[in-house]
């Protein structure tokens, strides 16, 4: 999807599509971008990107995520009860410091909700230093409001997430929403209200100028002030993404170890991609009974480890 978004106050398309795997070499250039800049702001955008690749990474071993809109619906007819993750960013070929200029990381829930669990834009975009070269405007509105046409498509009631104590007030106004706290709850009679303007502000775009409205520039300046980031630095995973994400950590000849001590590996998994081998042995681990143990042989390969504190039954 193209949308718009403003650069030295000139609008430009950038476009949402979905991570895979691969795609997140971009964190490293953001940290070397800012390299020792100790801006709040600056710093919380690229520790949310950090955070959003490691779910993403540590997620996907155990959980497909989906690679278009339409997926998505492929999932849920399969299932209509099911969770389905996604990742996306915005991206574009104007922007000198990074062609990845936002992402967001969101969830449809089993209960056909969308859950935002992060949101963030290039640091240098989330607070533009001091006579930037290069002022952009509206990356965060851009993902809301892809986020918002996919929460319409799926007729999801409801959009929500956790704002930060900066945040909150964009979101309010935004959505315009009576109060928002730590909570971000957007009914979809307000995230419908927001994509017809949005999509208003899209076709009067032609001229390449930066068309004359008060909302918009309030919205923008809420933006530069305080930026519209989505999610915790110190979110809790559920046991089982813990457990997959301190595995997926240790390095290749130790999940082989592990998984060799446990008797989880077999014959035919040397025919398959490490991805697909963990997501069987993890399988095989919880149809067994076994994640406990799983989960104490993991956690003796670290020096921080808690082998002796399992969540799982059968500890």
């Amino acid at each position: 999807m193209e949308v718009p978004v403003q650069l030295n106050n000139s609008w430009r398309a950038a476009s949402v599509r979905f991570a895979g795997p691969q795609d997140f070499a971009f964190v490293g250039e953001w940290q070397k971008s800012l390299g020792a800049d100790k801006n709040p702001i600056r710093v919380d955008a690229v520790d949310f990107a950090r955070i959003a690749a490691h779910r993403f990474e540590a997620h996907s071993e155990m959980e497909y995520y989906a690679e278009s809109v339409e997926d998505i619906a492929d999932h849920i007819q399969g299932n209509p009860k099911c969770e389905v993750a996604c990742c996306v960013l915005l991206t574009c070929d104007w922007f000198p410091p990074s062609n990845v200029i936002g992402l967001a990381h969101f969830r449809r829930t089993w209960s056909n909700n969308i859950v935002l669990d992060y949101l963030t834009t290039h640091p240098f975009i989330a607070k533009a230093p001091n006579e930037s070269a290069h002022v952009v405007k509206g990356a965060g509105l851009a993902l809301l409001y892809f986020l918002s046409t996919v929460a319409r498509k799926y007729a999801c009631p409801l959009i929500w997430g956790e704002a930060t104590p900066h945040s909150c007030g964009y979101y309010k106004k935004v959505f315009n929403l009576p109060s928002v706290e730590d909570l971000i709850s957007i009914p979809r009679d307000n995230f419908m209200v927001f994509i017809s303007r949005f999509d208003k502000t899209s076709v009067e775009k032609g001229t390449g100028k930066v068309a004359a409205s008060t909302e918009l520039e309030e919205v923008y300046a809420l933006e530069a002030k305080d930026s519209p980031f989505v999610g915790s630095k110190t979110a809790v995973f559920n046991p089982r993404r813990r457990l997959a994400n301190r595995f997926l950590e240790l390095p290749y000849h130790s999940q082989v170890a592990v998984a060799t001590a446990l008797g989880l590996l077999q014959e035919e998994d040397k025919k398959e991609s490490p991805n697909e081998v963990f997501r069987r042995l993890f399988q095989r681990a919880s149809d067994a009974g076994r994640l406990s143990d799983l989960w104490r042989e993991v956690e003796k390969q670290y020096p921080d480890g808690e082998p002796e504190k399992s969540p799982f039954p059968g500890a």
